[in-house]
């Protein structure tokens, strides 16, 4: 073989491998490509998938920006105003209302810094409301604080607005406190009426309390013109009594010292007709024993002493009812306190005797010397009467008991230091319990059963020293230890 053909030999083995060689780079370019195309597919499927998700996300991106929208809407049209924070108290939403009526400007980053620059009060308008104690704070500290009455002012409503304030924690999906959520409620209509109704109440109050003084008035008015009318009549009708009785006891008592002077002489001609002529005719003898006349004789001068004592008394009683008649007279005169108490005590004079059923009241005066007083003497004796009327209704009781305490009323009259009459009656009766005393001189107020009191005795009684007579009325009392009345006038 030559040298040539070992070369062409050697060329196409060298072919022959490299054949080979390039079949397997094929087949494994081959696989390769399998493998490549199934990536390919994957990540094609992947991809897809992605863009499918991609796409889906979008829409439901589009779907929550719109809803977020429509919220953001929603709460800006609403009245009340809505405030989120955040755990640090940075502002994470507001809506339009809290701008408008809480005056949460832009350089407010936080409730912090509105706090500051805010005029923030509890209800009451004047005290300014702290930050440790506002809703939203205690919100942020997961508290949940109850609902809180405010009174914002701002640059928009300078005049101020209430608010009812409900803050609440704002929850992540995982239940972690991110902040907290206000809603602030505008009442100020609610509390503008409430003002106006609490105001128109007071004004009512104030009405009602006028009306109700204004009643008590006229009925003190005319319970005075129903009393001063009894009065006059009474005083007209005492006064005209009293001279009716007093010309005929005048007549009398008149007379009565004649008819004594005139008894006497005919006695004592008697005894002259029995000193000279010792023994009478039988027929004046009979008569003399008929009538027994030794006994006219010493029982005649006893019956003239009598009549006289009984004249004087009559006397005394038409004096005091005249001296009691001048309730009628309004003006005021210089007159003898003593001779008011005497006539009172007079006409009382039935009440305080003994009787089968009860001991006799003792009266006990004790005058000090008292000048004149200026006043008005009938309303005076008015007020004596109805303070002894009830010392007797008070010693009533112990006139039907077998008290050892003689039943008694104790009268002291002097002059005070600064120039006025003190007159004091004091019984020793009951006494009346400190509850009544605290209304004893009110109108229509009375502890005396029914039908024997009216409740206006007293009453018209303080007035009548008071109001009247620029005095002072008052009354001292213990149960069981009697009763002082204390009555103080000028002296004029």
């Amino acid at each position: 073989m030559s040298r040539t053909d070992d070369q062409s030999s050697q060329n196409e083995q060298s072919l022959r491998e490299e054949n080979s060689h390039l079949k397997a780079q094929v087949a494994t370019l081959e696989q390769l490509l399998v493998v490549y195309e199934q990536e390919t597919i994957e990540k094609s499927t992947r991809l897809e998938k992605t863009l499918a998700d991609l796409n889906e996300h979008t829409q439901r991106l589009g779907h929550s920006e719109a809803t977020l929208a429509t919220l953001r809407s929603m709460l800006n049209s609403l009245g009340d105003a809505v405030v989120v924070v955040d755990l640090r108290g940075q502002f994470l939403f507001l809506n339009a209302p809290a701008e408008k009526f809480l005056g949460i400007q832009p350089q407010h980053k936080s409730l912090q810094a509105w706090a500051k620059s805010g005029q923030i009060y509890l209800s009451d308008q004047e005290t300014a409301c702290p930050l440790s104690i506002f809703p939203l704070s205690k919100a942020i500290q997961g508290k949940t604080p109850q609902t809180t009455e405010l009174f914002i002012k701002s640059p928009q409503a300078p005049e101020g607005n209430w608010f009812s304030v409900t803050a609440r924690e704002l929850m992540s999906p995982k239940s972690d406190r991110q902040g907290g959520i206000a809603v602030f409620h505008n009442i100020t209509l609610l509390k503008q009426g409430e003002i106006a109704l609490r105001a128109s109440e007071t004004r009512f109050r104030d009405q009602a309390e006028q009306l109700q003084e204004a009643l008590e008035n006229v009925q003190k008015i005319q319970m005075q013109m129903v009393q001063a009318e009894k009065m006059s009549s009474l005083g007209q009708l005492v006064a005209g009594i009293a001279h009716e009785i007093n010309n005929p006891v005048n007549f009398i008592s008149g007379n009565l010292s004649h008819a004594q002077q005139n008894v006497e002489d005919l006695l004592t001609l008697i005894e002259l007709y029995r000193k000279h002529y010792s023994v009478p005719h039988r027929d004046i003898q009979r008569f003399a024993e008929h009538v027994d006349l030794p006994f006219i004789e010493s029982d005649l001068p006893k019956l003239l002493s009598s009549l006289m004592i009984g004249s004087e008394r009559i006397q005394q009683i038409v004096l005091s009812l005249r001296t009691f008649s001048r309730m009628d007279e309004s003006e005021k005169k210089s007159v003898d306190i003593h001779s008011g108490i005497d006539s009172t005590l007079m006409i009382l004079q039935s009440r305080l005797k003994a009787d089968s059923k009860a001991t006799a009241i003792q009266v006990v005066r004790d005058y000090g010397q008292l000048a004149k007083v200026e006043c008005c003497a009938g309303q005076l004796n008015q007020v004596f009467m109805n303070l002894l009327s009830n010392a007797i209704d008070a010693l009533e009781e112990r006139r039907l008991s077998d008290s050892a305490e003689a039943p008694e009323i104790y009268i002291q009259t002097s002059v005070t230091a600064d120039h006025q009459v003190c007159i004091l009656l004091r019984d020793n009766g009951s006494g009346i319990s400190k509850s009544a005393q605290q209304q004893i001189f009110n109108p229509f107020f009375t502890t005396k059963p029914v039908g024997k009191g009216t409740g206006m005795g007293l009453s018209i009684s303080y007035q009548i020293v008071t109001e009247r007579h620029g005095g002072t009325l008052e009354c001292e009392s213990e149960p069981g230890q009697g009763t002082t009345f204390k009555v103080v006038i000028p002296l004029s």
